[in-house]
């Protein structure tokens, strides 16, 4: 079963470096800064996920979760998905990239807003090399 809850906006820790100007511009189309409406955005808790970590980890809707931060809301809407199959290795590894160059909260993303393509480069294919290297 699938828990929804709100969690306050700092806490949740992201798995990705950058994100996509591209992905920021279609979103920020749609999205109410005055009333922001979204779905829950998944994320892993627990110690079954992560023995060693209290907040929750976002494993999707990066670019939602920023704007939703940028809207000055405290609190950000989530659905724990860590009853579901999800490369937890995978997702150790993000955490411990985005640790190292200082990403612990959405706020994070501030300056880290880049082109389409570098985002591919830099983050997409980042992830499908080490996809490849855990399947093997």
């Amino acid at each position: 079963m699938t828990r929804t809850f709100r969690v306050p906006i700092g806490d949740p820790q992201p798995t990705q470096l950058c994100l996509s100007d591209r992905k920021l511009h279609t979103a920020t189309a749609w999205f109410d800064f005055d009333e922001p409406q979204y779905d829950p955005l998944p994320v892993l808790c627990g110690a079954s996920a992560f023995p060693d970590r209290d907040e929750p980890v976002l494993i999707d809707g990066h670019t939602r979760a920023f704007l939703a931060h940028l809207a000055g809301a405290n609190e950000l809407w989530v659905h724990d998905v860590t009853d579901e199959d999800h490369p937890l290795e995978l997702y150790a590894d993000c955490v411990a990239w985005c640790e190292r160059k200082g990403i612990t909260s959405l706020a994070d993303f501030a300056g880290r807003v880049v082109s389409h393509e570098t985002h591919q480069r830099r983050w997409i294919d980042r992830c499908h090399r080490v996809a490849s290297a855990l399947a093997e």
